[in-house]
């Protein structure tokens, strides 16, 4: 008897150690529990990994922690390394805003596009998914993208703007001219086209001079199997911004992407306005969230808790005896109770209370707000601000070595964003490994 339960106990250990090593390198516990909001999005990465499916699309909007494609592409790195990269996506069009850059791409532009933000809101639209549209309409002007460091293309796609009065535009691919797309039509609206092509690293988009061209995204997919990550953001941005985007172009947009995962980074410049109404707040990213799970009711939305932040009022001026020190090297303390229901009237009388860095008081409400709607909601939440190490955090971020965030105390480092991006990457992913591990046991 003793001897059978030592050989059963015996061969329980060893499936048990075949199940660990087919789901990762790394040991994991299966009984470990998931969110039961990721459990669509599980399901798709184990058919995936399991040869059922060639792709899984992850779609990432926010605001500049996003658009600078630091945390971004840290976790796209991450996706790409544990299942495959398929690409980027959409980029948005040319290079819309000082500093631009997508993580293994290069892009390049003349000088005579004109490029529109959605942040302006509706009136100068329209917008779709990026949240930017580039306009030209000589034939000098030209755009360009290299693949670097990605996956080379396979397979080019354009969001064009179909127009009364609109022009011609060319595509060439490595140095060859693959077609040139008519963008001119009775009323305006999305123009979606796509070219497949082999392994391309370069794509140049030249205006014929027959018109107006206006570009809303453009990018591409490789062949292999793998994540296709696609991040959109806008500096300054709040989840408002999306009020300004056309519902009829992102429609399209989303039902030819079709993503599996939507990930939810706004918050922080919400958190930095201390005229915001909580109440409107939650309404606008209610009805948001409504709008993206009518549009792609499969896809998993992940809902990302602002980051932490802080601020050092422009009026605060250093007293002699920090003379020595820089306004960075402040001391930083979270609010009193007080403090937060005086903060206006401490703040326009410059009350010398407030002559540190702290967090605003509404980024607190904000992060509280975003939890009750994605718990409400059934979304996926994470609290950036907790993963940093709570209040304060941002400051020691600054002082850290290697600086995991610039003295401005709101943007992350690169070393800073792929620190908080292991923090998410691990939230979602270790508890992924427990359910393969728990289903090749049971298989």
């Amino acid at each position: 008897m003793a001897l059978a339960q030592t050989l059963k106990s015996t061969l329980v250990a060893a499936l048990f150690a075949v199940a660990v090593s087919g789901c990762s390198t790394e040991p994991c516990d299966p009984s470990l529990p998931a969110d039961p909001a990721l459990s669509a999005f599980y399901d798709r990465l184990y058919e995936l990994e399991s040869g059922g499916t060639d792709t899984l699309r992850v779609l990432h909007l926010g605001d500049s922690h996003i658009a600078g494609d630091r945390f971004s592409g840290s976790l796209q790195d991450r996706f790409a390394a544990r299942f495959g990269e398929a690409g980027r996506g959409q980029l948005p069009p040319g290079s819309p805003f000082p500093y631009y850059r997508r993580q293994g791409f290069s892009v390049e532009m003349s000088e005579g596009w004109t490029i529109f933000s959605s942040l302006s809101g509706a009136g100068v639209g329209p917008f779709g998914l990026s949240g930017f549209r580039a306009e030209a309409a000589s034939d000098k002007e030209w755009m360009s993208f290299s693949v670097d460091e990605s996956v080379p293309l396979n397979h080019i796609a354009l969001n064009l703007l179909q127009q009364p009065g609109g022009g011609s535009i060319s595509l060439m691919v490595d140095g060859e001219e693959q077609a040139a797309f008519q963008t001119n039509g009775a009323f305006s609206q999305l123009m979606q086209v796509s070219v497949e092509v082999s392994a391309a690293r370069r794509v140049v988009l030249r205006p014929e001079g027959d018109g107006p061209v206006a570009l809303l995204g453009w990018g591409g997919e490789g062949s292999a199997p793998g994540v296709v990550y696609e991040a959109q953001g806008i500096p300054g941005a709040t989840v408002r911004v999306m009020d300004a985007w056309d519902e009829t172009i992102v429609s399209a947009e989303l039902a030819t992407m079709q993503p599996d995962l939507i990930i939810l980074g706004y918050g922080t410049n919400e958190g930095f306005d201390d005229a915001l109404n909580i109440d409107l707040y939650r309404a606008h990213l209610e009805s948001q969230v409504l709008l993206l799970k009518t549009q792609v009711p499969g896809a998993t939305i992940l809902l990302l808790g602002a980051f932490d932040g802080a601020r050092l009022p422009a009026w605060a001026e250093l007293r002699p005896s920090q003379q020595a020190a820089t306004r960075a090297a402040l001391p930083c303390e979270p609010l009193a109770l007080h403090e937060r229901a005086t903060y206006a009237s401490l703040n326009e009388n410059r009350d010398a209370v407030l002559g540190r860095w702290h967090a605003p008081p509404n980024l607190r409400a904000v992060r509280s707000m975003q939890r009750e709607v994605a718990r409400s909601e059934g979304l996926v939440y994470w609290d950036g601000a907790a993963a940093m190490g709570g209040a304060c955090a941002i400051h020691r971020f600054v002082f850290q070595e290697p600086p995991l965030a610039y003295g401005d105390h709101v943007h992350l480092t690169p070393a800073g964003a792929d620190h908080l991006a292991a923090n998410l990457w691990d939230r979602l992913i270790t508890p992924y490994e427990a359910l393969v591990c728990r289903r090749r046991l049971a298989g």
